[in-house]
């Protein structure tokens, strides 16, 4: 059997990635589509507070969302919504949540693979002590927006804050410019008094995403998915530094639990952009595409939703097993629903029947997986550029075992880590593993076995 190297933890804490965001929005929004996915907890409450971009209403919201995640055991998102909490004009924002990151950088490991290093975790941080010292307090910028502009420059290695004299010719540049589109015009004259959450959306020049550091993404892309590097580049190669996200229709397939789904929500994770999820295989009519206005339950559609829940003009929407969706005309289909999204220029001017108004969904992103395209109509085919995600191999064990481990560490709530496989325990892994036809959802249940197995005899001795 092939012989397995032990790998080292090449994952950062999800704070310590949060250190790495150049603005409060992109931020916030990496923050907020992490605790989408946590189950039972509601956002709803604060969402409006959280996304108005008042100070006075966003920071008390980040600090009820940090209690209720303490409260659920979260430690790690806890501590991301105490630091979207902190406020340079308010050094005591600091105090709670630096000695909790001071400790999540000690346990880094500072190897030639790990995503983040030590010693810059370390340089980022040092500011937000200086913040929390009041070095900024006169600042009415983020403490991501001063962290980004002071950070030493690979051309000229300069720490220094730049002047407001120098800033002021790249003002554009500055977290409040960033680019939008207005999703729901007002010319339309529409009344939303039955659609909660849709009435401050009409005129707002709602924020597009831009796209940051695609060379980072894509190096920890290839570092978690090493059996999908051809599937990676393709899905990226799109993507422009510094323009708004838009991705072509992309249809992921491949065999059942090589990563599919997860792959998505990381690219949305390292994007700093929402990944709405529609379960394709639960849909039996054309929901997706919203109910009409008579109804007394009336939706909105599913692209309408993705845009009101994560306040952005681009997030991805994610159709999940979409080869499995009822195939019966008699409510219509999802596919049929679907294609009009999937064109730009039918999407920019997409007449929403709940809302009852003409809406503008171009920018959004349509992801759809699938193990089989054998059953999908043609013209949906055609529409979707196809990208085949192979099994994992024995030789990728390493690097997604670690990952594997991460996730159950940021599940638990930890802020530290789960110790990493042994080389007894991880050639075991792989024993079972390559019996079982290399599945990724499989492998997180060995990897499971095996820490229980580790912490049974742990607890005996």
């Amino acid at each position: 059997m092939t012989q397995i190297e032990t790998p080292k933890s090449a994952w950062a804490p999800f704070p310590i990635e949060l250190l790495w965001q150049r603005r409060w929005p992109p931020a916030a929004m990496l923050f907020w589509s992490r605790i989408g996915e946590i189950k039972g907890l509601s956002r709803d409450p604060v969402a409006a507070d959280f996304w108005s971009g008042n100070k006075d209403r966003s920071k008390p919201a980040c600090q009820a969302l940090a209690d209720l995640l303490f409260a659920a055991g979260r430690g790690e998102e806890a501590i991301a919504a105490l630091m979207l909490a902190a406020d340079p004009g308010q050094p005591h924002t600091f105090e709670i949540m630096l000695p909790p990151l001071d400790f999540m950088i000690e346990q880094l490991w500072d190897g030639p693979t790990a995503s983040v290093s030590r010693p810059q975790a370390r340089q980022r941080i040092d500011l937000w002590w200086r913040a929390a010292q009041g070095d900024f307090k006169n600042d009415q910028r983020s403490i991501f927006f001063i962290t980004y502009l002071t950070m030493p420059d690979q051309e000229t290695g300069s720490h220094e804050l730049p002047t407001r004299r120098a800033l002021g010719k790249d003002r554009q540049q500055d977290e409040t410019d960033q680019p939008g589109l207005i999703v729901i015009p007002k010319r339309n004259g529409i009344a939303l008094s039955r659609a909660p959450g849709f009435n401050d959306l009409v005129d707002l020049k709602v924020p597009l995403v831009v796209a940051r550091d695609l060379d980072v993404a894509r190096a920890t892309l290839l570092t978690e998915y090493p059996h999908a590097t051809t599937a990676i580049d393709l899905v990226l190669r799109s993507l422009r530094d510094g323009q708004p996200v838009r991705l072509k229709p992309l249809l992921l397939i491949g065999p059942a639990g090589v990563g599919k789904s997860r792959l998505v929500r990381r690219i949305g994770d390292l994007l700093g952009i929402g990944v709405y999820r529609y379960d394709a295989a639960s849909a039996s009519d054309n929901m997706f595409g919203g109910s009409p206005k008579a109804w007394g339950n009336t939706t909105p559609s599913a692209p309408a939703r993705a845009i009101q829940q994560f306040r952005i003009a681009n997030p991805i929407l994610m159709v999940d097993e979409i080869e499995k969706t009822g195939t019966s005309s008699h409510n219509g289909r999802l596919w049929d629903a679907l294609l009009p999204f999937l064109e730009r220029e039918t999407a920019a001017r997409y007449r929403d029947v709940s809302l009852d108004t003409e809406l503008d969904l171009s920018f959004i992103s349509y992801i759809a997986t699938a193990n089989s395209i054998d059953a999908l109509p043609a013209p949906l085919k055609d529409r979707f550029r196809i990208i085949k995600i192979p099994a994992p191999r024995l030789a990728d064990l390493p690097p997604l075992a670690a990952n594997v481990l991460k996730e159950f560490a940021t599940d638990n709530g930890d802020q530290a880590f789960i110790w990493p496989l042994a080389r007894d325990e991880l050639e075991v892994v792989a024993q079972i593993w390559e019996k079982s036809g290399f599945s990724i959802r499989k492998l997180q249940k060995i990897v499971a076995a095996t820490v229980d197995a580790r912490n049974a005899t742990a607890a005996r001795h």
